[in-house]
């Protein structure tokens, strides 16, 4: 069988306001990176959508760089097709500047009142074509939230078809450890405190191997992925 394909989505976007400023959050990409460090090793093709961080992209991950949602989403739209499971750690900027002003806007009296318009839902938009011939493709959200985060989550989970949501706040983004809330839908959540970045990878991962190996051998039985030597009769 082929590899099993894993799209990770990373760090921050950028929304820009002109040539200069523009709209951002602290995320590091951090988790992302120890992710596809871990699935590479354990044999994955890994796709890593990565935010505008300096990061070492670890050796045979394929790295598709973006500054933007719309750019985000392109990226994924693009590769969905192939991928077996995906992995949204990315901080997208829910708004962004209506339009983009040429130059940088130069200081005047009075205020500057900026229009903000939505940005496309990335993981939401994955999650209305989450089945393909093999059945259903593993999909991994987070939910940072500052308060009422445990409803927050479940609530995502069940509007973007979720298998697994992590719920944590801001103050995780561009940290080593933090503290996290792993949902599962129908299931009690698990409190995990003080965790680091690098063993969330590990348990995410152990996750989406064992969830994408029950789709594989259901694809297999259905006859849609055949041994070669089958294939080539």
């Amino acid at each position: 069988m082929k590899k099993p394909v894993l799209l990770i989505t990373a760090g921050p976007t950028r929304e820009p306001i002109d040539d200069v400023r523009f709209l951002s959050n602290g995320a590091s990409g951090r988790l992302g990176l120890g992710l596809a460090r871990v699935a590479q090793a354990g044999g994955w093709e890994v796709h890593l959508a990565l935010g505008p961080v300096k990061a070492d992209i670890p050796s045979d991950v394929h790295h598709h760089p973006f500054e933007t949602a719309r750019d985000l989403d392109r990226i994924c739209a693009g590769l969905w097709p192939r991928v077996d499971a995906m992995v949204a750690t990315a901080a997208v900027c829910d708004y962004r500047p209506e339009s983009r002003i040429s130059g940088k806007m130069k200081k005047s009296e009075g205020d500057w009142n900026l229009t903000l318009i939505r940005n496309p839902d990335v993981l939401e938009r994955r999650s209305r074509e989450k089945r393909d011939a093999s059945g259903d493709r593993i999909l991994v959200g987070f939910a940072l939230e500052s308060g009422a985060g445990e409803e927050e989550a479940r609530r995502k989970a069940v509007k973007k078809s979720l298998d697994l949501v992590l719920c944590n706040s801001p103050d995780n983004l561009g940290v080593a450890m933090g503290d996290y809330t792993w949902i599962e839908p129908g299931e009690a959540s698990i409190d995990l405190p003080n965790i680091s970045k690098e063993l969330l990878a590990g348990k995410l991962l152990e996750f989406i191997g064992t969830h994408v190996t029950s789709r594989r051998s259901h694809s297999v039985s259905m006859g849609n992925d055949e041994p070669e030597s089958q294939k080539a009769k």
